[in-house]
């Protein structure tokens, strides 16, 4: 029998997760499946669960999350035999997608039942680990603003990049690689382990979580003109066609900052980071359950699209009520306060 431990984020991205205890029970029966179904219920409680399930020789940890929940998770199955099974539930979903994760719930489940794993690379940004991409410029303030608004979804964060690109300036970097060093002005500075943000956005198009190097793409500033077709050669996979966009491969990368207390994302989860930023690849570090076979559905991330869609309006709608309720529930008390006087 097969020991799964099954973590839920209840608040990572916007789509209800009550019903999803009781898809697990259905997907991952109990005649063959021995599975700890749990809560995340602060930060941090992620990586304490799957330290857990690792103590217990389990035989893998379902993370069940936006792209924070899952870099949680895989930070404490790194070096062990229990591998790491993504239900991406989350704005970006980065990691699954380059994984070919499918986004359906139970479809992404199968790929538990089923089984199959292999062994990925990871890096680390001064100790920071990510398994993704980490980064710094526009893409780490866009994180930033978007960790600071109380909703989730791509509503939320199409407002964040656009909130950002009206304020933001590019800065200067010294960057050192194995082959050199260069010095360049950059609107970005992405390092992919994976090839993409998430939503299908490819920022390092050519990347290999198996290589054993980081891709580091620089993306220059440029004129707004260029602006749409740049985005469409993000989406397509052609980034690294752009004459403003730099890419190279290297197993060490350090990167001296223009200015101390610099926001740097690690798997989109931003952070402040003085000095220069050391980053590596350590290479084969965590099994990762993927899927066996080909299970691509070319319409289910329309379909996703759409219902992110659906529920970040429907969850903005309902946050604007509750803050009406609370204002007006205040503005009653204040008028029986003043009634008594």
């Amino acid at each position: 029998m097969r020991r799964v431990t099954v973590i839920i984020n209840p608040i990572a991205g916007v789509r209800p997760k009550h019903v999803i205890p009781d898809i697990v029970r259905e997907v991952l029966p109990s005649d063959v499946f021995d599975v700890d179904i749990r809560f995340t219920e602060y930060a941090g409680h992620a990586s304490e669960i799957a330290k857990e399930a690792v103590r217990n020789g389990d035989d893998s940890v379902v993370a069940i999350g936006g792209d924070g929940t899952i870099n949680e998770t895989a930070k404490s199955l790194i070096g062990s035999s229990t591998a790491l099974g993504i239900v991406p539930m989350g704005s970006g979903n980065g990691l699954a997608r380059h994984i070919q994760i499918p986004l359906e719930l139970s479809r992404a489940l199968e790929v538990v039942r089923v089984g199959h794993r292999e062994m990925i690379d990871f890096g680390d940004v001064n100790g920071h680990i990510f398994f993704c991409t980490a980064g710094i410029g526009f893409d780490a303030m866009v994180s930033q603003e978007f960790a600071e608004k109380k909703g989730r979804g791509p509503i939320n964060y199409a407002r964040s990049a656009i909130e950002v690109f009206a304020k933001y300036d590019p800065m200067t970097y010294d960057i050192y690689t194995d082959d050199g060093n260069i010095k360049e002005k950059a609107f970005l500075i992405a390092i992919g382990n994976a090839a993409q943000w998430g939503n299908n956005a490819y920022i390092a198009p050519r990347a290999s979580m198996t290589d054993g190097l980081l891709d580091i793409t620089i993306v220059k500033p440029f004129p707004l003109v260029e602006a749409p077709h740049m985005t469409m050669q993000l989406f397509s996979g052609h980034l690294d066609d752009n004459p403003h966009v730099s890419t190279f491969r290297s197993e060490n990368i350090r990167i001296v900052l223009p200015k101390p207390d610099t926001i740097v994302h690690v798997d989109g989860e931003p952070i402040r980071l003085n000095g220069p930023l050391n980053i590596r690849i350590h290479k084969a570090g965590l099994y990762v359950l993927t899927p066996a076979e080909q299970m691509s559905n070319l319409l289910e991330p329309i379909q996703y699209a759409i219902e992110e869609i659906h529920f970040s309006i429907w969850n903005n709608i309902r946050n604007g009520v509750r803050q009406l309720e609370k204002a007006t529930s205040n503005a009653i008390e204040e008028i029986k306060k003043s009634a008594k006087i």
